[in-house]
């Protein structure tokens, strides 16, 4: 019998965490993927600021990573580099070639994606992008895939390990914030300069990514209505805890009909909510789908190995011709501009906490004197916190957030310390 095994000739720009979890499984795993491809995927041409020592010495290496876009010995760049800059340069350069394109590169995707589908479609080109989002989670392909002839209604993510590890590790440990990131920093969860992380600007790309295949739209990507986990305070999350809670950073996608709700910022969910109980430095996508109802993935969301799974899952599909040549899952003329909604017109409940001196007027008297019934309150709790003053926290009902804000403007002058979390609810 004869043996039509094809051959496809991949080079790989950027070999960092990612690049070497790919070169490595490539090298490792080589006989089981060209058992379940027919196809042997050769690593022919690398690229990094640095020549590695795990690299064979017989590929060829560019000093000049645009090179390889150029080379005809070449069928796919994986891009992952990162960045902006000569990233895009390179995948736009390796597209117009007619060479096929894997990237894990969520920033470039969420600002620039309607540039990128543009050029794609000009070029009747291939882009493949799983490893943006959520490591070896195959969410994306789930999105394009799996979940096909469902609407997407609600998206809620966990998308970020390290925010995920300190928040975790807060409750956990009864630390305060700048305790826990150290502790991350030392335990590599998180970088020297952690912001991209933990101000939620990773979590943002991430959703904006989700929000584009959910809603058939360009990705959007919207610094206004990203808020990171730096301002929660150990106090937050232990009487969060008292009232049945845990705090999430969330990546949120709703579908409100004209509009969407994308957003990413910290949130109380209930203990016993599925999602609430995934910790440490896991990711996990909740989805809503009008046909099969709620579905989750849980899974590592970063590392070499973990992210390389995603990246080499892309090739692969290359590989067998399996895929979607749309790179938001409907063809360019299809895609629309979606409008989204400010928080200000985020209708939901809140957790809200301030101070009050102890002898002002009876505790459960005040919460009406200074809310009314402009505010309903679902529960109350108070903690005692100096012989002088009493801190309280309470968990809204259901409510449009610039009248809830609006109503926090009036009675702040009488309150020390008010402070609010919004509240999610999936009731899955």
């Amino acid at each position: 019998m004869t043996n039509n095994k094809k051959t496809l000739k991949i080079a790989i720009a950027g070999l960092g965490t990612v690049g070497k979890g790919v070169y490595d499984i490539l090298h490792k795993d080589h006989n089981i993927i060209e058992k379940r491809t027919n196809v042997r995927i050769e690593v022919v041409g690398v690229s990094s600021r640095t020549k590695k020592d795990f690299v064979n010495q017989n590929i060829k290496f560019y000093d000049d990573v645009i090179e390889m876009a150029n080379d005809p010995q070449v069928d796919v760049v994986v891009e992952l580099i990162g960045g902006k800059t000569i990233a895009k340069q390179l995948i736009f350069k390796a597209i117009a070639n007619g060479k096929k394109v894997v990237t894990a590169n969520k920033a470039l995707i969420a600002e620039d994606g309607e540039e990128i589908a543009n050029f794609v479609d000009k070029h009747q080109g291939i882009l493949l992008y799983e490893a943006s989002v959520a490591g070896a989670n195959p969410i994306i392909k789930a999105f394009r895939e799996g979940f096909c002839a469902n609407d997407i209604k609600e998206v809620y993510g966990i998308l970020n390990g390290t925010c995920n590890f300190i928040l975790t590790k807060m409750r956990d440990e009864e630390k305060n914030y700048h305790e826990t990131l150290k502790q991350a920093q030392e335990l590599g969860y998180a970088e020297a300069d952690p912001s991209f992380d933990v101000e939620g600007i990773d979590t943002a790309h991430k959703i904006a990514i989700l929000s584009a295949l959910a809603n058939s739209s360009y990705p959007i990507f919207e610094p206004k209505n990203i808020t990171g986990i730096s301002k929660i305070s150990a106090d937050d999350i232990a009487i969060a805890n008292e009232l049945g809670y845990k705090i999430k950073l969330l990546a949120i996608y709703k579908n409100l009909g004209d509009k969407i709700q994308q957003s990413v910022y910290p949130a109380l969910l209930k203990n016993n909510e599925k999602i609430a109980q995934v910790d440490g430095s896991y990711n996990a996508i909740l989805t809503l789908g009008s046909n099969f109802e709620w579905n989750m993935m849980i899974g590592r969301g970063a590392g070499g190995l973990t992210t390389g799974s995603a990246v080499v899952a892309d090739i692969i599909d290359i590989a067998c011709q399996r895929f979607n040549k749309s790179i938001f899952n409907v063809d360019l003329s299809k895609l629309s501009h979606a409008k989204t909604i400010g928080l200000n017109e985020r209708y939901g409940k809140y957790f809200l906490k301030f101070i009050i001196n102890n002898e002002q007027s009876n505790q459960k008297n005040l919460i009406k004197e200074v809310f009314g019934e402009k505010i309903k309150i679902k529960q109350v709790t108070y903690k005692k916190t100096t012989q002088d003053q009493t801190l309280v926290a309470l968990i809204t009902e259901s409510i449009i957030e610039s009248d809830f804000e609006k109503v926090i403007a009036e009675v702040s002058q009488n309150l020390k310390g008010i402070n609010f979390i919004r509240v999610e609810e999936t009731k899955f």
